[in-house]
């Protein structure tokens, strides 16, 4: 097989084609696509407490799960008050 020149390969690298598959290739390697719901959008803030927490999928144990004080910003977060408080009330 024949050693291509630097200019054939600068462009076979520049060519269209090329960065079209490289682009498809990066898409299929991300994990992040598949979920259907977004953990951003999953997590609420309580007004209340002042933490985090969303509702578990049914696999796991515990049905709700809290996050430390000010480990995830409210900003954006639906505000929603959490089980925790609901029940205290």
């Amino acid at each position: 097989m024949k050693k291509k020149s630097m200019i054939e390969y600068i462009i076979d690298a520049t060519d269209e084609s090329y960065f079209k598959d490289k682009i498809r290739y990066k898409k299929k390697a991300s994990n992040y696509e598949r979920l259907h719901i977004k953990v951003d959008e999953q997590i609420k803030f309580c007004n209340c407490c002042s933490r985090a927490w969303r509702k578990n999928r049914k696999m796991y144990a515990l049905e709700f799960e809290y996050y430390p004080k000010n480990h995830i910003p409210s900003l954006g977060k639906e505000k929603q008050i959490c089980p925790r408080c609901k029940e205290n009330k």
